[in-house]
């Protein structure tokens, strides 16, 4: 693992690197305020909570929320050194399914959710 690398490269990332549908804006919204403790474990190996490389498409509950069930992030490096983890409710480990990433030097994909995260209904609209 590459923790400067990683951290280089969400260092290199904007808003608007980000996927611009209204489930992926949502997420980006209220991440890391509902999941400070994954926030702050992610950016110990470099991540930004709020920089996904991949989000599944979430499933929208009668409660005003959504789980997403799954949010990838890039790491640079080999995976060497990272161990699967809970923090509460929230899984994180590598994934062996994700796209390919234009990342050009090593780097792996870990999956974390799921995440039950408030919809903003007075900024997007969800079909």
């Amino acid at each position: 693992m590459d923790i400067e690398a990683t951290k280089a490269y969400y260092a290199g990332m904007s808003r608007n690197s980000i996927c611009s549908c209204d489930y992926c804006q949502n997420l980006v919204d209220e991440i890391k305020s509902a999941y400070p403790e994954v926030a702050e474990y992610l950016l110990g190996l470099g991540v930004d909570i709020e920089r996904p490389f991949e989000v599944f498409l979430p499933i929208e509950n009668d409660d005003g929320y959504m789980d997403y069930y799954a949010v990838q992030y890039l790491v640079a490096g080999e995976p060497d050194g990272f161990e699967e983890t809970k923090i509460g409710d929230i899984s994180v480990y590598v994934t062996e399914i994700h796209p390919d990433a234009t990342y050009k030097d090593k780097y792996f994909v870990i999956e974390a959710g799921t995440f039950h995260i408030k919809c903003r209904y007075d900024k997007y609209k969800f079909n």
